[in-house]
């Protein structure tokens, strides 16, 4: 592990955290854990977006790069004086159809974040349960170690994975 202290202090966070139920968490906090990070991821991939598009915009206007010329046009130089043809919207009022596009994109991102973690409550309270089922006597005990290891393992394997990269 590159960062032994931070595996270390992550894999004992993410058990610490698996420890407390979220069955007795209140109804407000149970929908905050599912809506609030769903709203936040949704607002920064919106920002991201609509910034990348502008920036695209701003490039293309400027001739710096033309992302939206077709290959066959570029590869075309039979002598011709003719400039290649672009897609580049010559009036200098954008469409909107680009931003709702862009928005919708990252709301479906937000939305998608939301349901991961309300589907996290599920299976969180499954597992509970199954491991009731077989006679352990402390099962959010069992669920904080196997959290933990498996923070660790995801670590060791991540760090595997970047230095396999940086040799190639």
């Amino acid at each position: 592990m590159k960062n032994l202290p931070l595996s270390l202090a992550l894999a004992a966070l993410s058990g610490a955290l698996t420890l407390k139920s979220p069955a007795g968490w209140s109804p407000g906090v149970r929908r905050a854990f599912v809506l609030a990070p769903g709203a936040a991821t949704g607002i920064i991939a919106a920002a991201a977006l609509l910034k990348g598009a502008q920036k695209g915009r701003e490039l293309a206007a400027a001739g710096r790069v033309d992302l939206v010329t077709p290959a066959a046009s570029k590869s075309d130089g039979a002598g011709s004086t003719a400039p290649p043809p672009s897609y580049v919207r010559a009036d200098a009022v954008p469409s909107r159809k680009p931003a709702i596009t862009l928005t919708a994109l990252a709301g479906a991102v937000g939305v998608t974040v939301s349901g991961v973690l309300a589907l996290s409550l599920v299976v969180d309270e499954r597992i509970e349960t199954w491991l009731l089922r077989r006679g352990t006597a402390r099962p959010r005990l069992v669920m904080a170690v196997i959290a933990a290891v498996t923070s660790l393992a995801l670590d060791q394997m991540m760090d595997s994975v970047d230095s396999k990269d940086a040799r190639h």
